[in-house]
């Protein structure tokens, strides 16, 4: 149908068009107002996520810088004060001044003590965050705001210095810089150091004190008179070490040794029995046979036949290291000698091994000679002065029938298997530390090489090493680091640390 040739289907059409278009314009500016603003509020609620996740980590990260460099200072006070200037550095570096367009920010470092052994630090921090698309709001700027918190451990830790003939020269005096630098880097007022030496003796140099750097008791004053000489008492030394953090029994801290040698073991302590009758044994300096044969030997001439006091009792091996004797045949007497009771305790860090006094050994052939003590010393016994079992991983061998006296009782007169025997002690000393599990004691190990080689092998056994042949991941985890010589003792002890402070924080 159509008038005068105009269609009225198509302007009623063209009426509904009009109409549709105008309300789409305006559902379209609805929804502007709506849409506009939600994005805004997308893009600047994004870029203040972005902000709060960096200065996020700058608080972690000033934390934990202010944490690891509490080791600055002689008081808490002073350490507080240095190592915050390491934390607001390290907070500068992860959040730069005007980042995004931030301004007005704000921060603060707080170390406090949250237990006995733990010191907490704390970084909070505030930054205006810049708006751009809610401006339209009336805001220019959203509050963004942070915390971050690392704690440090008290380290109660005895270092155990090897200082046994091997190391003389260069080696020594390169252990005594090397080791000063790490017992630098621990802290004055927190953290608890204490100092053992040895060779065929053992000394403690410098008993357990959280005022190892103050000055009048410096612990560093304990090392520089380090004299190198005598022989390589383990796991007396060890034990030594180890009784003095069961002593400070400190549960919370965190109890480690740190070991150095530069090889096998070769003495131990014990109350060895005076030999009372003549037998077969391998012969001695200045006996009738020569060390590499066996022969009738007399009786001790000791006017003591009761055995030695247990302060006279470190013996070992004269001379040498395992791995030349090692290489031997087991049944032999291989090479080496054994030489005379030592004092136990030496009396300073710098005065060596000391054998005993004429009047400690009279009568004893030993006195003469001190190779002469294979034929004074009966046997070794099954324990030693710590009550350690001399039995172990290392096969030692036994006097055989054919000397009836002491059959079944543990050589004494051929050299590797003192040397066996020590080294079982020394495994069998760890292996009770780690056992304790009050105090946690983490043993930590290093070998140097070049003076005549170490044993990897105990080393890492003494520490629970993940690479031991007997690692065991429900104890404490420690570790073995071999310096292939002594330039490298700086990089080894400074490895270490980097781990003990690693488990501090």
């Amino acid at each position: 149908m159509s008038t005068n040739g105009i269609s009225f289907k198509g302007g009623v059409r063209r009426r509904r068009e009009a109409r549709e278009s105008g309300m789409a314009v305006m559902l379209t500016a609805i929804m502007l107002l709506f849409t506009i603003p939600t994005i805004g509020l997308a893009i600047d609620a994004g870029l203040l996520y972005v902000i709060r996740g960096r200065l996020t980590a700058a608080c972690d990260a000033a934390s934990l810088a202010t944490a690891r460099n509490l080791n600055l200072g002689q008081t808490l006070s002073e350490q507080t004060a240095a190592a915050t200037v390491r934390g607001n550095a390290f907070f500068g570096a992860n959040f730069p001044t005007s980042y995004l367009g931030t301004t007005g920010t704000t921060k603060s470092i707080s170390v406090a003590q949250t237990n006995m052994s733990t010191l907490t630090v704390t970084t909070t921090a505030t930054t205006n965050a810049p708006l751009y698309f809610m401006r339209l709001l009336g805001g220019t700027t959203a509050v963004a705001g942070a915390i971050g918190k690392a704690s440090r451990r008290d380290v109660n830790l005895m270092l155990v210095l090897d200082r046994s003939g091997s190391m003389t020269g260069t080696p020594c005096t390169d252990m005594i810089s090397a080791s000063k630098t790490f017992v630098n880097m621990f802290v004055n007022g927190r953290d608890t150091l204490g100092l053992v030496t040895f060779g065929s003796s053992v000394y403690l140099a410098y008993p357990p004190s959280n005022n190892f750097r103050t000055t009048g008791s410096l612990l560093t004053s304990a090392i520089d008179p380090i004299a190198c000489t005598g022989g390589t008492n383990t796991s007396d030394s060890y034990m030594t070490a180890y009784n003095q953090l069961v002593t400070i029994n400190e549960p919370m801290a965190l109890n480690m040794i740190v070991f150095f040698t530069d090889g096998y073991p070769t003495a131990l302590t014990a109350n060895f029995p005076v030999k009372t009758v003549s037998d077969t044994r391998y012969g001695a300096s200045g006996l009738s046979c020569n060390t590499n044969s066996q022969c009738t030997v007399p009786k001790s001439t000791c006017v003591d036949d009761n055995g030695r006091a247990s302060t006279h009792a470190s013996w070992g091996v004269f001379a040498g290291k395992m791995g030349a004797i090692a290489a031997a045949s087991p049944s032999g007497n291989a090479t080496g000698n054994t030489l005379g009771l030592m004092t136990r305790t030496a009396t300073d860090s710098s005065s060596g091994d000391l054998l005993l006094s004429g009047s400690a050994v009279s009568g004893c052939a030993m006195v003469t000679s001190w190779a002469r003590a294979r034929q004074d010393l009966a046997y070794v016994p099954d324990t030693d002065i710590n009550g350690l079992l001399t039995a172990g991983y290392q096969s030692v061998s036994n006097y055989p029938g054919s000397n009836p006296t002491y059959s079944g009782k543990k050589r004494i007169d051929t050299p590797i298997n003192i040397q066996r025997i020590a080294m079982n002690l020394a495994d069998n000393a760890a292996a009770t530390a780690r056992a304790n599990s009050t105090i946690n004691v983490v043993t930590y190990t290093i070998g140097l090489g070049g003076n005549g080689g170490v044993d990897d092998v105990l080393l890492k056994r003494m520490a629970n090493d993940p690479l031991s042949n007997i690692y065991d991941n429900t104890k404490p985890d420690g570790l073995y680091v071999y310096a292939p010589n002594s330039t490298q003792l700086n990089s080894a002890f400074a490895r270490i640390a980097g781990e003990i402070l690693r488990l501090a924080q």
